[in-house]
Formats: C-alpha cells, structure tokens, sequence
C-alpha cells in the first residue's frame, strides 16, 4: 500500500514539474516558431501631427475672413496639411518668387548678384520700403536690392529687380518649377495694371513649396538658398508669426493689401521645424485677421 501510494507521488510531481516547463519562457534559440497568422502582434496607429487641425481651425480662424493654410512639419510628415488652397491674391508673397528666381539666374552664371546697379527718380514708386527715401543716383548692389525687397518689402526695389530680370523670365522661372497658382502680371504700384484686372497670384500650396524647398536646401542649391534664408530671417514685418512665438526664429515674408493681410515661412523650434502659410481675402479687418492668425500659430507651433 505504501510502495503504490509513493509511486503515485512520483507520478504526480513528474507531471507537475513538466507542466510548469512547458509555461516558461524557452532562450531565445530554443523558442519554437508559430506561424505569422498565429502571433498577436499589438496594432499601433502612429499619431500625425496634423491631428486635430481641422479643430484648430475651426476654433481659431472663424471670424468671417476667408483662410487658406499651409502647414508642414518636414521631420515628422512626408505630406503637409492644405486647406484652401486655391489662387488668391499675392500681394507682397510674389517677392519670394522673384528672389528665388534671381537666384536662380545667378547659380547659372546668367547674372552677378553683387554687380551694381544705379537708382533713378523713375524707379521710385510708394508704398512699402525705404529705397524710394534715397536720393537719385544712389548706387547698389543686386544683393542690397534684393535683401531690401525682401526685410523691408520695398516695392521700389522689387520693380528695379523685375526691370533688371524681366516679367516673362520670372514667369518662365515660376512655370519651371511647378508653381502652377503663380504668376506675376504687374510691377508693384502699377496702380493702371489694377484697375485693368492684372494682378498677381500664388497659393499656399505654392508658397508653402518653396518655403519648403528652401528650408532643404531645394529651391536652388545651399549657397544661394542660405542667402535668401538670410534675408527672409531678416523680415522686418513681425506683426504677426513673429509676436505670436517670440522664442522662435522664423524666415518669412508677408504680404498686405485692401482686404488681406498673409504671413508665410519656416519656423525653427527644438520641438520640430515648421513651414507655415496663411494667406486671406476679404478679411474683417487687418488687426483682426492678424489675432486669428496669431491664435493659429500659437496652436500648431510648440
């Protein structure tokens, strides 16, 4: 009785000790493979960037102006967020185009942008800028004029360098890369091109395309582009992306006239880089459609 009841011991504990074998975990070599369609593997859903956006909006661009957006975060997406986009008046947005496209000429050895060229009375026209200030004569450099067009936005600068490209090879230039929402139709203060229904166009589409180029070094090459980098960081217009994230550097040109009011560029922030547009039209006044955008801002940027 007692040698069967010792077996049956035995018995038992083998059977014991065995199970808990079979439920522990085998070295990873010794683990014994289970067909693909048999492992759970945990389904993770990547969070976008973009998430929510369509909230933001709503929320913050809803004062009866109409928006157009352009929103890019190049380390984190592939694909930028568009809502709008679709041709508007670019008022001083053009500039961008017209930078890119001398420099471009430049990189061909087609011009020199630091050849010199000579202010006349003639070339001076109202508005933005500070060049019309200088007295007839005044000699400068491609370069100086260009920087000019872009910090200060001057319109006088911007039609010596549209005299010194010409209209069509800026348009040829804007047509080569793909910018099909942009076309430059007058010269700044051209106020007879106006009344005539010539006016100048982009997108955000377009725009936040170069701005992206630029910040890859794309648009021409890494030379020219960190100049007109240089000169877009140097935008003396902050009322808005700018006052919005003081703590950020921000290369962006805006662009104002009756009705709209439209800031664009890259925002460098340690919590992923940015390419941001906004452009307006029929806006309920400029202050006004500035706060929003700057609420925008505030939201998306970090």
């Amino acid at each position: 009785m007692f040698r069967k009841f010792f077996i049956s011991l035995i018995t038992i504990a083998v059977i014991f000790t065995s199970a808990c074998v079979a439920d522990e975990k085998l070295p990873p070599n010794e683990q014994k493979d289970v067909p693909t369609e048999q492992k759970n593997f945990p389904t993770v859903k990547a969070e976008s960037p973009f998430d929510g956006i369509d909230g933001i909006i709503a929320e913050t661009l809803n004062d009866g102006t109409e928006y157009a957006v352009y929103l890019a975060f190049p380390t984190k997406s592939a694909e930028p967020f568009i809502y709008n986009s679709k041709p508007m008046r670019s008022a001083s947005m053009i500039k961008v185009f017209i930078l890119a496209a001398v420099m471009d000429k430049a990189n061909r050895g087609e011009l020199d942008i630091d050849e010199t060229l000579t202010l006349n009375g003639s070339d001076k026209v109202g508005g933005a800028g500070i060049l019309a200030g200088y007295a007839s004569g005044t000699q400068l450099s491609l370069r100086e004029v260009l920087e000019l067009m872009i910090t200060h936005s001057d319109n006088t600068a911007t039609n010596i360098v549209i005299d010194r490209v010409g209209m069509d090879a800026i348009n040829a230039y804007i047509k080569s890369q793909g910018y099909g929402d942009t076309v430059l139709r007058r010269k700044m203060m051209d106020y007879d091109a106006i009344a005539a229904g010539r006016e100048n166009f982009s997108s955000v589409r377009d725009l936040g395309t170069i701005f992206l180029k630029l910040y890859n070094y794309e648009c021409v090459n890494e030379k020219f582009d960190k100049i007109m980098l240089d000169f877009l960081v140097k935008q003396t217009d902050t009322d808005c992306f700018p006052a919005a994230l003081p703590d950020k550097q921000i290369a962006h040109k805006t662009g104002a006239l009756d009705g709209l009011y439209d800031d664009g560029g890259i925002i460098y922030s340690n919590a992923g880089d940015a390419v941001l547009v906004i452009m307006t039209e029929n806006f309920t006044g400029e202050y006004n459609t500035i706060q929003h955008m700057k609420a925008f801002a505030r939201a998306v940027i970090k």
